[in-house]
């Protein structure tokens, strides 16, 4: 893995009570891996001061950077902002994780992702495969994720099982992909992140996690963007129709 340049992009707001932890435990596996990385932490100006802990962490750790956005803008528009700044600042980087900021992706589980980095151009963390697992949900978030994943799979053909698990890692080519034709600000970056290289008939695949639901902070899903995530599974499908044409048209060219 010596070729890797690894960059890990995570988006925060008001992630004060896990954003410290999380440095602490990423920084611990990439070193242990001994690959070149860094990581870029967004965060929307949150109120509890989740940029002061990160301040603190870059003092004694000039790998972790951190971009400060006016309000918050959403998820989506963070990793894309994320991205766009990584190809500008370091045109060697290879691949691109993402992952959330409230612990419910182990950063433990960064190694069997890598472990397909050459294989892929997408590697998703997945908690539906042999050896992955969720930790924490109630009866009614099993029954959403299955049905979303049940829907996903149906609409555009997919053979993945998990397709909504933002833990990923995105060679060049694929994020390249991204900057081109995704535009989800919210909690739809999730599924249109994954639907965009499927469309494109890019290589993914799945390496299993063990998702933990929050335990410390506040989540920021909530009904109106739940809502909003079942119409974009729906409408999405003129957009990834659109991908298809184009991107075939380019491998054919």
């Amino acid at each position: 893995m010596y070729w890797l340049k690894l960059w890990v992009i995570i988006p925060t707001y008001n992630e004060k009570e896990n954003i410290g932890e999380l440095l602490v435990r990423l920084t611990s596996v990439l070193e242990k891996l001994g690959i070149s990385y860094e990581i870029l932490v967004v965060d929307d100006n949150s109120p509890d001061g989740t940029a002061d802990i990160v301040r603190k962490h870059r003092l004694y750790n000039e790998k972790v950077k951190l971009i400060v956005r006016e309000g918050k803008k959403g998820l989506g528009s963070a990793i894309l902002d994320g991205i766009r700044y990584v190809f500008k600042k370091d045109p060697e980087a290879t691949h691109i994780v993402t992952m959330d900021a409230d612990l419910s992706h182990r950063p433990e589980d960064l190694v069997a992702l890598i472990k397909y980095a050459d294989k892929a151009d997408v590697v998703q963390g997945s908690r539906y495969v042999e050896g992955g697992k969720t930790i924490g949900w109630g009866i009614h978030r099993h029954l959403i994720s299955k049905t979303a994943n049940f829907l996903i799979k149906t609409l555009y053909g997919t053979s993945i099982h998990d397709n909504t698990s933002n833990y990923r890692i995105y060679n060049r080519k694929a994020a390249e992909l991204l900057l081109r034709y995704a535009n989800g600000k919210s909690y739809e970056w999730a599924i249109e992140s994954l639907l965009i290289p499927v469309a494109a008939k890019l290589k993914i695949v799945e390496a299993p996690i063990t998702f933990i639901n929050r335990s410390k902070g506040k989540s920021k899903l909530g009904v109106k963007d739940i809502v909003k995530w079942w119409i974009y599974i729906l409408t999405f499908r003129k957009k990834f129709k659109t991908i298809a044409v184009e991107e075939g048209k380019k491998q054919s060219s």
